[in-house]
């Protein structure tokens, strides 16, 4: 087992939506994974996780890890790598996976972040996915009134939509647009019980440089004259159209929230790498060139949670992918090169908080390979 990463799967959602369910059902299921689950519930005195090891015979073991900084929701906590790879090395060739489960009230992105930059560091472990579980039955009701509702969505690589027993087609309908408004690059699983194939969820490798996870799909607004697919009918492509953000409403007549989805299209342009990963850094450090002031004069009150982009680098045969997350970003060459005759289409995906999709398409202009 020398040298082989156990993947980590963060699993978030707002309170009630299901998120110990689904880790039950996970323990219990007859799938042969053997998966450490790392829980803890929401509370300010809450100083020790339970860790729930399933055994080669698919008994749950528990053991008892002490976080050093309490509260998974509270703070960052710098003890929490070191003790799962102790964990790892306790279990040397018994872990396949380890989730770990956010508090309803913990934003997922700085604790996403803790397994990212370690991974960076020669970790043993590295970030698979992350899983936002939501609760169809009162979503509408929280993403209205709960920004952490908002931002566990926007963070998402897959939803498992809980709760579908408890509403009827038509309210389901309403969500699925509610969700996507939110975050329309998510895998969406509609579920009763948080009962999903683990192979849909589990070792997705969603932070890897592939191309094919690149994905937006649309959402119709009432100021929208017609749907688009991201590509405009020039040769020479930038954006799409339609951008969901507060204030917007779908054709259902339901009212969309202030986290969105926005994407950035070129075609047939090259980038130049150092620049796109300068204008990153501008765009999410707040002390970035010219300082806190400078850059929150330029971008506002903008916010972006996730971000994530197929790139079409100047002088490389490979595509490249950015994966980012809050503050952490990383551009990638892939292993997939551009085809014979294929146009070299770039597409941007940002998911945010009062997103500017002109700044962002007018300042991705000037990081063209001249």
């Amino acid at each position: 087992m020398e040298g082989v990463l156990v993947p980590v799967t963060l699993i978030t959602g707002f309170l009630g939506s299901g998120k110990t369910t689904l880790l039950h059902y996970i323990l219990n299921n007859n799938h042969g994974k053997r998966i450490a689950v790392i829980q803890n519930e929401f509370g300010p005195t809450i100083e020790v996780e339970s860790a729930l090891v399933q055994s080669a015979q698919g008994g749950p073991v528990d053991e008892w890890l002490e976080l050093p900084n309490g509260c998974l929701c509270c703070t960052m906590k710098d003890g929490l790598v070191a003790t799962l790879e102790k964990l790892i090395e306790r279990k040397k060739g018994m872990l396949d996976h380890i989730l770990v489960e956010s508090t309803g009230m913990a934003d997922p992105g700085p604790v996403a972040s803790i397994f990212w930059v370690d991974s960076e560091l020669g970790s043993t472990i590295y970030l698979d996915s992350i899983i936002t579980v939501v609760d169809a039955k009162h979503i509408l009701l929280h993403i209205e009134n709960e920004i952490e509702a908002q931002r566990q969505i926007a963070f998402a690589d897959v939803i498992v939509l809980n709760k579908m027993d408890l509403i009827t087609k038509k309210d389901y309908e309403t969500v699925l647009d509610s969700v996507k408004s939110v975050n329309s690059s998510a895998i969406i699983f509609p579920t009763e019980r948080s009962v999903v194939s683990l192979d849909s969820i589990l070792n997705i490798k969603a932070f890897n440089p592939d191309p094919s996870r690149i994905k937006f799909e649309e959402t119709k607004c009432l100021d929208c004259k017609e749907s688009h697919d991201g590509h405009s009918d020039s040769e020479h492509s930038h954006h799409n159209h339609t951008e969901h953000d507060l204030h917007r409403h779908t054709d259902s007549g339901m009212h969309t929230y202030g986290v969105s989805t926005i994407s950035v299209d070129f075609s047939d342009v090259s980038f130049d790498l150092g620049k796109i990963n300068r204008w990153l850094g501008n765009l999410v450090w707040k002390e970035s060139e010219g300082g806190e002031d400078g850059r929150d004069q330029f971008w506002g009150e903008m916010e972006v949670y996730r971000y994530k982009a197929m790139v079409n680098i100047y002088d490389s045969s490979l595509k490249y992918c950015l994966q980012g997350v809050h503050t952490l970003f990383s551009v990638d060459e892939s292993t997939i090169k551009w085809g014979d005759g294929e146009k070299r289409n770039t597409r941007f995906v940002f998911i945010g908080k009062k997103l500017d999709r002109n700044k962002i398409e007018t300042t991705l202009k000037e990081c063209y390979h001249q």
